[in-house]
């Protein structure tokens, strides 16, 4: 079987003091039939300071013998005038985005005044 690369060198863009933290795989019980598998539990300051705060969205990359962890931007807050118009309207997904589209022009005109 070919051998897998994960590069593990410590870069410039680690923000801890100790890059390399050391876990043990235990595990974890499935219901109803109490199987077995494989668990990995991570906890500590360090993963705030990494970038991953409480809530943040993780992207898992698998490979063999290796996670890749990468933490998703955050989407950026939806307008309160688009929550009102979404629960009233009810509205089909194109036309939230021709609503959405026409807000950001008007907004965009008002700057530029």
């Amino acid at each position: 079987m070919a051998e897998q690369e994960c590069n593990t060198e410590v870069s410039a863009n680690e923000v801890t003091g100790s890059a390399v933290r050391r876990l043990k795989v235990s595990y974890a019980r499935t219901s109803p039939d109490y199987e077995q598998i494989p668990s990995l539990t991570m906890k500590g300051k360090w993963l705030a300071a990494a970038g991953f705060d409480t809530g943040t969205l993780v992207d898992v990359r698998v490979m063999q013998g290796c996670l890749v962890l990468t933490a998703r931007p955050t989407e950026p807050e939806e307008p309160e005038l688009m929550k009102s118009l979404r629960q009233v309207c009810k509205f089909s997904i194109r036309k939230q985005q021709q609503v959405q589209a026409f807000i950001e022009a008007v907004g965009a005109r008002r700057v530029r005044s």
